[in-house]
């Protein structure tokens, strides 16, 4: 049965969810970024383990969640990164990663094919030092997390540097390890600042507008924000790293939901390895399984303009799917 939840004028409903763990084809290995294309693709981030670096793109369908493509490999050639940190996908559908490992940006086409890679490892302007979360304004030029150095820096597409603010500290519009970015239709910037336990609104030019959230494990509250990302409508959905959930806020910052994890089912990629394994089967009969359903440790977030919300969960294998009625109404009986 899908789960709703009710907030304000809203609903939001657990719809599906992709995802097993895997090195190569229809698996997810620690996914962390997100980006959607046209004719409803979706393409995952995995991040990989430096035992196990797993490091590629999987290009899949996501409402069959046909699986389509492996993008990019591990390794520091062309085409190749080591530790992504964050995806986006251009207006041609070019995709932008970030290397953490390499502090470095990799792109390639749709089908797969090497575009580009640059950055320079460092502290001065227009260098990068692990950066993680990326996005695109509305003339696409790129906004990227710096992580290490504690800032946003905007470059265009081919990596000529613009602009750069912000520093370590934890004061408005200082930052400590920034992680996931966002922007709104407004060109806004929402900065989820990992080491703060918020998430900071700032305008495109980099001054302090708005804080999302504060430090605590309460209604609202925020340990160790990793994602963020801005409907249509200006609400504003978090990825509560350290909480296992992910909360929604309307603009202005009042609390609106919760979003705890509700994969109740098996997605079409684990149902074939489950039938495939009887005694896997038996073991999953007999457990309580209510702790596979939730949240554990989203990573990413993508809200598209149809409404639905992807949550990549790091540690579970999986994207949650989830759909936003904007327009809910609840319907008065009288008896």
């Amino acid at each position: 049965m899908p789960v709703t939840q009710i907030a304000t004028g809203r609903a939001f409903t657990y719809v599906d969810n992709i995802g097993q763990i895997g090195a190569s084809g229809p698996t997810l290995r620690h996914p962390v970024g997100l980006a959607r294309g046209a004719n409803d693709i979706l393409y995952v981030a995995n991040w990989g383990t430096e035992s196990q670096p797993n490091a590629r793109i999987t290009k899949c369908v996501l409402s069959t969640q046909e699986w389509i493509a492996d993008i990019g490999q591990p390794g520091s050639g062309d085409g190749e990164f080591l530790w992504p940190g964050g995806l986006i996908a251009d207006s041609n559908e070019n995709l932008y990663l970030t290397d953490q490992a390499a502090s470095k940006i990799v792109s390639f086409d749709k089908d797969g094919n090497f575009l580009a890679k640059w950055g320079t490892p460092g502290s001065d302007q227009g260098q990068l030092l692990r950066p993680s979360g990326l996005a695109f304004d509305s003339d696409e030029n790129i906004f990227i997390s710096d992580t290490r150095n504690h800032r946003v820096q905007k470059f265009t597409k081919d990596g000529t540097f613009l602009s750069s603010f912000g520093s370590k500290g934890s004061a408005e519009d200082q930052f400590n390890m920034p992680w996931g970015i966002a922007l709104d239709k407004d060109d806004n910037l929402y900065v989820a600042d990992w080491g703060n336990s918020r998430v900071q609104k700032l305008s495109h030019e980099g001054s302090f507008l708005q804080t999302f959230g504060s430090p605590g494990h309460h209604k609202g509250e925020l340990d160790h924000p990793s994602a963020v990302a801005v409907d249509k409508d200006g609400d504003v959905y978090i990825a509560d790293w350290a909480n296992n959930r992910v909360i929604v806020f309307e603009p202005d910052g009042t609390f609106l939901a919760t979003l705890i994890g509700d994969a109740t089912n098996l997605s079409e990629w684990a149902k074939g390895k489950v039938a495939a394994n009887p005694d896997l089967a038996k073991a999953r009969a007999r457990a309580d399984l209510e702790p596979e359903w939730r949240l554990w440790h989203p990573a990413a977030l993508h809200v598209g303009d149809d409404y639905k919300i992807l949550i990549a969960e790091a540690q579970h294998m999986r994207v949650q799917i989830y759909q936003k009625d904007p327009n809910y109404f609840e319907a008065q009986f009288t008896l």
